[in-house]
């Protein structure tokens, strides 16, 4: 997609957030980061911060699954997709931790400064997991964290910026950056950010990062099944397809371990849209990608829930 059509999709984004109401208020900045964590369900979710006075009555221990959620941008932690991702999680595992990571009140549509903010909610967040490790003992094998657009941007220099040693795993939910890509790899999200990096890639918003340990194309990655609607300018497709990939996220969650999206291995959408690719390696998107079969996996779905389908 063209620079052109970045920025036009992130301001129709914006417009579209406000438009709505989808949030009670405008961001000030004043606020700045904010976390909740979450151990049962979204509803009963507690606010915290990057101290150690905060977590002294954070339920974790060493063994503990700590995942982080990340929104993206025009987004809150009150998006219906985060609230249905948050108890899926929880509800796959009722021992693990859920922190969510809401920078509402940092978004602007100035590009310079949301760049300075991207940094700025990375390096928090990359201080409260030195303080969870530091702290609490936790294991940073144990730390997930999930990022959606902007919020895959983020993870990416979250896992750069922590001291106490590499991030476990990050999944990029169609990682994506506001108006123009960064100037290097270093500013995004790769492979060199965690022990294990998994991408999934639905929109030409999410096309350009570079690529992880193991990156899933849905439908090729570009337009997904139900966003081409005659009537739908090509932008609104282009964002109903970047969407998509917030709702495959939920339902792996929700089926986790059941292979659900399974993958083939090819080396583009085309050799596996005409069979090229004899399917004898495969992986499954979600919770438990295998790790170590890397490389680009390739998987079509349903254009309505439930997405996933056999190969």
């Amino acid at each position: 997609m063209s620079v052109k059509g970045v920025i036009l999709v992130s301001v129709m984004v914006a417009m579209m957030a406000v438009m709505v109401k989808i949030y009670p208020n405008y961001p000030t900045g004043r606020m700045g980061v904010l976390f909740y964590y979450c151990t049962s369900s979204h509803q009963v979710r507690k606010e915290m911060n990057a101290t150690k006075e905060s977590l002294a009555s954070l339920p974790v221990s060493p063994s503990t699954p700590v995942t982080f959620v990340i929104h993206g941008f025009t987004e809150s932690s009150i998006r219906s997709w985060v609230i249905s991702l948050t108890d899926a999680l929880l509800a796959h595992d009722s021992k693990s931790v859920v922190i969510l990571v809401d920078y509402w009140d940092l978004t602007t549509i100035s590009r310079p400064y949301m760049m300075g903010n991207v940094r700025h909610i990375a390096g928090v967040t990359a201080h409260l997991i030195d303080l969870l490790v530091e702290e609490k003992g936790v294991r940073l094998a144990n730390v997930h964290v999930i990022g959606f657009s902007l919020g895959g941007r983020i993870s990416g220099l979250v896992g750069e910026r922590i001291q106490t040693g590499t991030l476990g795993r990050i999944t990029g939910i169609d990682a994506s950056y506001p108006w123009l890509p960064p100037r290097t790899n270093s500013e995004f999200l790769d492979a060199g950010d965690a022990d294990l990096v998994v991408n999934i890639r639905t929109s030409p918003v999410g096309s350009h990062s570079p690529p992880g340990h193991i990156d899933f194309y849905a439908n090729g990655g570009l337009s997904q099944p139900g966003c081409q609607r005659w009537y739908f300018p090509e932008k609104v497709e282009q964002i109903c397809s970047h969407y998509r990939a917030v709702w495959l996220m939920v339902e792996a969650v929700e089926h986790a371990g059941q292979g659900v999206f399974p993958a083939c291995r090819c080396p583009d959408w085309e050799s596996f849209q005409d069979h090229q690719c004899d399917c004898q390696i495969v992986n499954n998107f979600g919770l438990f990608p295998n790790s170590s079969i890397l490389g680009n996996f390739f998987f079509s779905t349903h254009s309505v829930s439930p997405y996933s389908k056999p190969l």
